[in-house]
């Protein structure tokens, strides 16, 4: 028995089968990540190293140059970026479609290991599959409530980056938030070169010195009874006073300390960057969500942790963070355009076939047919991990054509087999029967125009794949 005639003979089989296909696309719907176009990037990882007070040829020379030459060998790897700025370094690497991104992590990883000329004042190399140029879904800033407010809202990034920001990487979804404006506070040694001079003490012994004493030491162990205790000398340095009783030399004629020879204080860096908004110095934030993530519900997360921090962390700070631009208010209206066009579309096709088939009937079977199909192709669109957007859309509104046009070939070769005096049910089998070979090639036509594009590694597959 023919799936045409098996269809035919159970109409309550296909029925079910109609309603569950639409259930599980609906609900498939809600789980669908939505955004406003696919992710169209190549595989990166972005290493970034600190060095303090270091100018940007330093910065070069030392760190960037040496993780260049250690990293440009790696297996995939297409392109490979870098730039140095003052106390920073990021070496950006973009890797071939489809490399396996966790390898390639543990290799990069294990290649800057063997890099070991690296000054001792810099970080270890932070790697980062989200890189901070990404697209960012959200900026907000940090701003006063009360522009009559004088306090200096610059020395406030310590308290964002420690108290705000990880509030803000929590949020499921979030890779990462970058934080612009605004300036660290330090312990800051300023050197009196005259007095240096006077007691012969140079610039590279006084580092050396306090480098020396701002360490933790193990000591070993000890055993005291059943029980075994690991000994480690504390001598970080945390205060000015500890840093100005560092002992430089000692001599006949007493002992030279840093507090001799420089000023100890807290302070702030130099500022290298302004931030400023309506007139008023502030700082900006920006979220960037993770691979595949979905911008909504992301969204609508960062909307409710940006009115808790408001109303507890910052109630009584007289400092806010306000929310200056939200991706999803683009995503919301570009998706609003193509499902009114899709819908429009759909009902502006039933309106023509009812005029032409003149049967409310034949045009009920067609329109059905419709939504049975977008709804359905959803579940095929969340077990392939595609997502909606805006070219998604698209292809369905394209799609619904595709369903219509075999549509119409069949209802009139079975309302043709109808009026030659067939029954309706030997006229739906044998009419079908008949053009569904041709039905299929024309489909699979079609079809075969816009499969190539899966094949392709590049980013206009990413885009059209969709």
């Amino acid at each position: 028995m023919s799936p045409v005639h098996l269809a035919v003979k159970r109409p309550v089989a296909v029925f079910v089968a109609a309603l569950l296909l639409m259930l599980f696309g609906a609900l498939s719907v809600m789980r669908i990540p939505v955004q406003m176009i696919p992710d169209v990037r190549k595989p990166n990882l972005s290493v970034e190293t600190l060095w303090p007070g270091a100018a940007p040829i330093e910065v070069e020379n030392e760190i960037t140059i040496p993780q260049e030459e250690a990293l440009k060998g790696l297996s995939g790897l297409e392109k490979i970026s870098s730039s140095a700025s003052y106390g920073r370094s990021r070496v950006k690497l973009e890797f071939r479609l489809g490399t396996n991104m966790d390898a390639a992590t543990v290799l990069v990883s294990n290649r800057l290991d063997r890099v070991k000329s690296l000054p001792d004042e810099s970080s270890r190399p932070t790697l980062r599959t989200a890189d901070s140029d990404d697209a960012p879904i959200t900026w907000m800033r940090f701003h006063r409530i009360d522009r009559n407010d004088r306090r200096n809202i610059d020395t406030w990034r310590d308290y964002v980056e420690e108290i705000i920001q990880p509030e803000l990487e929590r949020i499921p979804g979030v890779a990462l938030v970058n934080v612009y404006g605004g300036r660290k506070r330090e312990l800051r040694v300023t050197v009196d070169p005259y007095r240096m001079a006077a007691r012969g003490i140079t610039l590279s012994r006084l580092v050396q010195a306090v480098r020396s004493e701002n360490r933790d030491i193990s000591a070993g162990q000890f055993d005291e009874g059943k029980r075994s205790y690991l000994v480690r000398s504390l001598g970080r340095l945390t205060t000015p006073e500890a840093v100005a009783s560092i002992v430089l030399a000692s001599g006949e004629n007493g002992t030279v300390t840093v507090g001799d020879v420089a000023t100890v204080a807290f302070d702030h860096e130099k500022a290298i960057r302004n931030v400023r908004g309506s007139g008023q110095p502030m700082m900006a934030m920006n979220c960037v969500r993770v691979h595949g993530g979905n911008v909504l519900e992301i969204m609508e997360d960062v909307h409710a942790t940006v009115a808790r921090i408001n109303t507890t962390i910052l109630a009584d700070t007289g400092f806010r963070i306000t929310v200056l631009y939200d991706q999803t208010d683009y995503i919301d209206a570009a998706l609003e355009l193509v499902r009114n066009n899709l819908f429009l579309g759909g009902c502006l096709a039933m309106g023509i076939l009812l005029i032409f088939l003149r049967s409310v009937p034949a045009t009920l079977v067609i329109a059905l047919a419709i939504p049975v199909s977008v709804i359905g192709a959803f579940l095929a669109m969340g077990a392939m991990g595609r997502t909606v957007n805006v070219i998604s859309l698209a292809g369905l509104a394209f799609a619904v054509g595709m369903v219509v046009d075999p549509a119409i070939v069949a209802l009139e070769n079975i309302v043709r087999l109808r009026d030659g005096g067939l029954s309706s049910e030997e006229a739906a089998v044998r009419g079908v029967g008949q053009v569904w070979g041709a039905i299929l090639i024309s489909t699979l036509t079609t079809v075969a125009v816009f499969l190539p594009i899966l094949a392709l590694e590049i980013e206009a597959a990413q885009l059209f794949g969709d």
